[in-house]
């Protein structure tokens, strides 16, 4: 009879252990309350819609910043994604600019942006806001559809390891969004392989004169300045033909070690080999001497 006692004794000391932990657990984490943006014009039914949501949301610990998507519409390239920001700060939060990266259901990466949150305003001690952003056809990292299961995270960004090398032509034409669009896209581009020197297509545009500008960034992987003279240009499109080809003379350019370096070319109409290109999709290259 006493070794019975002792096991049951035992039994109840484990409850009450496991318990405490639980208890401990549940201490640790804060409760968060809707608030919603005073632009914002909700119906009544509509708000309870959010508050649905917001009940089912997982608990946060003290002191976290989060973002929780529960709604995605996709359409002609576009998601617009619906999400909570919450925060667990004991003091109003002021968040003027994110980074921010949208997961495929495989866990991939399926678009990346850098938003203004100006019009959030402050986010309240422990409060729980629902807000829209879209990811734009150019913020898109793959055609592929992105499903029902998705994930929208906040992007603690690494500093490049390529520095954005301006000409001071450059620096003085580009607008601050130009610039930024620049270096975003060096955090977008496969690294170089050690000494690899590469020209990377940004975007084409044809001119009133029926020229074609195409728009890359020569990119230096080296640890030297590396200097260019000349540059025989090849312009593909989707199709993988050639739409025009030239040798073009530079001053010449110089590009950093760990720089890229935006330059434009101009290809004059009678160098354009088809007209009727398809640009859906383009890349430029070096022409090969055989």
């Amino acid at each position: 009879m006493a070794l019975f006692e002792k096991k049951e004794t035992d039994a109840a000391a484990k409850q009450n252990t496991s318990a405490q932990i639980e208890e401990t657990e549940a201490a640790d984490t804060v409760e968060t309350t809707l608030h919603f943006p005073e632009q914002w014009d909700i119906p009544a039914k509509e708000r309870y819609v959010y508050q649905f949501h917001h009940s089912r949301l997982p608990k946060l610990k003290a002191n976290q910043l989060s973002i929780s998507g529960y709604k995605f519409v996709e359409e002609d390239g576009n998601i617009e994604v619906e999400a909570f920001i919450r925060s667990t700060v004991d003091r109003p939060v002021q968040i003027e600019a994110v980074d921010l990266i949208l997961f495929d259901e495989t866990g991939q990466p399926a678009a990346r942006k850098h938003d203004d949150w100006d019009e959030l305003g402050e986010l309240p001690p422990f409060s729980c806001i629902p807000w829209r952003f879209t990811f734009t056809k150019e913020d898109r990292l793959s055609d592929a559809a992105v499903n029902d299961k998705w994930q929208v995270l906040f992007e603690l960004k690494q500093k490049a390891e390529e520095t954005l090398d301006l000409d001071p032509a450059w620096e003085e034409r580009l607008t601050p969004e130009k610039k930024a669009h620049f270096e975003n896209l060096l955090t977008k581009l496969p690294k170089l392989r050690p000494k690899e020197v590469n020209i990377t297509g940004v975007e084409l545009t044809f001119l009133e004169n029926q020229s074609l500008e195409v728009i890359v960034l020569i990119r230096n992987g080296t640890e030297q300045e590396v200097q260019i003279s000349q540059l025989p240009l090849i312009v593909e499109d989707a199709t993988g033909e050639i739409v025009c080809q030239g040798q073009f003379t530079l001053p010449p350019l110089k590009v950093k070690p760990k720089g890229a370096k935006p330059w434009a070319f101009v290809y004059p109409a009678e160098l354009i080999g088809k007209p009727d290109a398809d640009f859906s999709k383009w890349k430029i290259l070096v022409k090969q001497n055989k």
